[in-house]
């Protein structure tokens, strides 16, 4: 599937691909034919693009943030390029594409969307990648998740701090050989989350929301990623019991000082890292 940027560098030619709807709307020209102006984008940027064979007001037509199966013809403009779009219709199985879907404009810092993506597409066990795929599929999560971040006044506190804290977490945890492929990977996918409570208590715009001045962020992981873990238990029971641990160990539960799973310490420590790091270094 082309990337939105490698539509932008080739100009020319058909076009069939996945990508994001963004802002549809109803125009007119000077000889007033009715045309729909759009763009499409993914994570690696956006493109204007525009319907004329549509009819206004029909029914079932792919609204904003909708993902949207395009086929159309590029077209190079004196200000860039653009797309005639030929058919467009909503598609709600993303596949793989879940990350690359992300819209860029809602990530401050989109280059990172593609070492998230990269990641993801390395997770070896099917119901352990297919379970961050859910998570980041939902847009109700993964645009705050992508945006928030991670402090306002400690560490990586800017836009989409979060994401690159989760992501250097999972970075660390990576390196801890030691353990088996499960317990390695199921560590990873939590350092990755283990801050996405922060979705719930932060806001893009560095401010706490109203729950996250009662609540800590701590106390809504489980919440957030609830319906995602009902997935993984009935896909595999052991991996949803022991990702919740790994969550919530170490975390005020008097839990005791060696974990049960000890990729926990792998976690813990990486999260410690990742954010002594980062205010050194401010």
């Amino acid at each position: 599937m082309q990337q939105i940027r490698e539509l932008v560098e080739r100009g020319r030619g058909l076009v069939q691909g996945l990508y994001r709807l963004r802002n549809p709307e109803w125009r007119t020209t000077r000889q007033g034919r009715t045309y729909l102006a759009m763009e499409l984008e993914d994570m690696s940027g956006r493109i204007p693009a525009y319907g004329w064979n549509f009819e206004a007001g029909q029914k079932g037509f792919p609204t904003d943030l909708a993902c949207v199966n395009v086929t159309g013809i590029l077209r190079r403009r004196r200000d860039g390029v653009a797309m005639d779009v030929n058919h467009i219709e909503t598609v709600l199985d993303r596949l793989g594409d879940v990350v690359r879907l992300i819209p860029e404009s809602f990530c401050p810092t989109p280059w990172r969307l593609f070492y998230l993506d990269a990641w993801v597409a390395r997770l070896s066990i099917p119901a352990l990648r297919q379970f961050v795929l859910n998570v980041l599929g939902d847009d109700s999560l993964a645009f705050l998740f992508v945006s928030v971040p991670a402090s306002l006044k400690h560490h990586h506190n800017h836009p989409s701090g979060l994401l690159q804290h989760s992501l250097e977490c999972v970075q660390l945890v990576s390196h801890f050989r030691q353990f088996s492929r499960e317990q390695l990977e199921l560590g990873m996918v939590a350092a990755l989350f283990h801050d996405i409570g922060k979705v719930l208590t932060l806001t893009r715009e560095m401010q706490r929301t109203s729950l996250g001045r009662t609540v800590d962020h701590d106390k809504l992981t489980l919440e957030v990623l609830a319906p995602h873990l009902q997935w993984l238990d009935r896909q595999w029971p052991q991996a949803g019991t022991d990702l919740r641990y790994l969550l919530t160990w170490g975390k005020g539960r008097g839990d005791g000082t060696i974990p049960r799973l000890t990729v926990a310490e792998a976690v813990r420590t990486a999260d410690r890292i990742s954010a002594g790091l980062d205010v050194k270094g401010a």
